[in-house]
């Protein structure tokens, strides 16, 4: 066997044996660069169609947008629409502030979501050991764990659909949401700001 071909066996059984988290990394530090690239090749003509969008449609769509990506579990997050909003030429201030009540609305309603979700259907679709793990969690750091769940990458709307499911108090939800969503978008709109 020559040693290209050695090589491509090695990088196939390395992928597909798992052991392609480094692999993984190439592969997100390339798309990243890219998106970089097409983002500034296009520069112009995205900033063109974020101030038509903003002038077009403006704070309420933002306030619906940004809602429904926080009641919704899903991958896209509303951070995309506030940075665009910004980009756009939107006041940073009202951006990050309508984001921010609109966010924590979101969570509010996905509390609501988990309620009526409840535990046993938690513990049907989840398993015991997730839902005594998430109960231990929301008991000891309850308000703290919607805070980092609002300003980091943790999936902010699962984390309020948990709070629901065990009956976390609904001020501390709303507050922790208000406080660390509206931080979060006003460093995302002044990002969009800035470019």
């Amino acid at each position: 066997m020559s040693d290209h071909n050695r090589k491509k066996s090695n990088f196939l059984t390395d992928f597909l044996s798992g052991n392609s988290a480094k692999y993984s990394a190439y592969a997100l530090f390339a798309f990243l660069i890219c998106l970089f690239f097409l983002f500034y090749r296009y520069r112009e003509l995205i900033k063109h169609a974020a101030e038509n969008a903003v002038n077009t449609f403006g704070y309420p769509a933002l306030f619906l947008i940004c809602w429904a990506s926080d009641v919704i579990i899903q991958p896209i997050p509303a951070d995309v629409i506030v940075f665009g909003s910004a980009f756009g030429g939107a006041d940073l201030f009202k951006t990050a502030i309508v984001a921010g009540m609109s966010s924590g609305m979101g969570g509010m309603t996905g509390y609501y979501i988990g309620r009526w979700f409840g535990p046993w259907r938690f513990r049907r679709i989840f398993g015991s050991a997730m839902l005594r793990k998430g109960r231990d969690l929301f008991r000891d750091h309850g308000a703290l764990a919607i805070f980092v769940a609002g300003v980091s990458p943790i999936p902010y709307s699962a984390v309020c659909w948990i709070g629901g499911i065990y009956s976390m108090s609904l001020l501390k939800v709303v507050v922790a949401s208000l406080v660390s969503r509206t931080m979060r978008y006003l460093v995302v709109a002044y990002l969009g700001y800035l470019v």
